[in-house]
């Protein structure tokens, strides 16, 4: 929904090429002996900020980050393995050596982008987690930029997606569809195997409860959905939460309340 509201200031060229690239198996794939000396020099380019939240030195985290990354073990067939330049998946401070890290390739990549006598980096870039969204001006620019990305380590490898014959390219929970007219719209995405299933209408939950979950369907859906879908989103949620078994007029009320 944030992705979606910032599009709404874009001008966006009718012949532009939207890509989404993202990382083959990140958390396994990032190599964290390269990733921790990373984290450190982020730190200790805004140090000063740094010592107003801990005590401690950057030779103190240091030490931290690598009893914490570098010592990881698991149980296969009975035998205790230990990765080798590898963090463990699940471990929160796993997901901040790799985002930190992906963010200096991401900022090294698009600086030799631009410095191309024809620069090929993106109109906009924006990534989260393991996935972005980019504009490029031609489909050849953004197949360079991917060349680009790859290039920055034999480890962290990106694969691409592109728009669709319509202009359209799922992103996240967002279809972003290029009207050709100057901006984009966009609609809730879904994958294939969603089965509609919600807490039922007969359930014992709270009736707060069942409702607050249909309320939060809602705020997506206005969050998301530019006015040409709003309707027909609403409309899809509310015969979800009927064939759940709620009353019609009580979702159809619900719709209606001020957001």
């Amino acid at each position: 929904s944030t992705y979606a509201n910032k599009t709404k200031n874009w001008n966006i060229n009718k012949d532009e090429i939207q890509v989404s690239y993202e990382v083959v198996a990140l958390y396994p794939s990032v190599p964290i002996k390269k990733a921790i000396s990373t984290i450190l020099d982020l730190l200790r380019a805004d140090f000063d900020d740094v010592k107003t939240r801990t005590k401690f030195t950057l030779k103190h985290i240091k030490a931290l980050i690598e009893l914490c990354m570098e010592n990881s073990y698991f149980l296969w067939n009975n035998k205790i393995y230990k990765l080798i330049n590898s963090g463990p998946i699940g471990l929160s401070l796993m997901v901040v050596i790799a985002e930190g890290y992906l963010q200096v390739i991401e900022k090294k990549a698009i600086q030799i982008a631009m410095a191309f006598p024809q620069p090929v980096a993106p109109i906009s870039h924006h990534r989260y987690v393991d996935d972005t969204h980019d504009r490029f001006r031609t489909k050849a620019e953004s197949e360079q930029f991917l060349e680009i990305l790859n290039a920055q380590g034999p480890c962290i490898q990106f694969t691409s997606e592109y728009e669709n014959e319509t202009k359209q390219l799922n992103f996240l929970d967002c279809t972003i569809i290029n009207t050709g007219e100057g901006r984009y719209e966009t609609k809730i995405f879904r994958k294939g195997a969603i089965t509609n299933v919600q807490i039922k209408g007969n359930s014992h939950h709270d009736d707060n409860i069942k409702n607050g979950v249909f309320k939060v369907f809602l705020h997506r859906a206005r969050a998301v959905c530019t006015e040409k879908y709003l309707e027909e989103e609403i409309k899809f949620l509310i015969d979800v939460f009927v064939e759940n078994g709620y009353e019609r007029n009580t979702s159809e009320r619900l719709a209606k309340l001020p957001s």
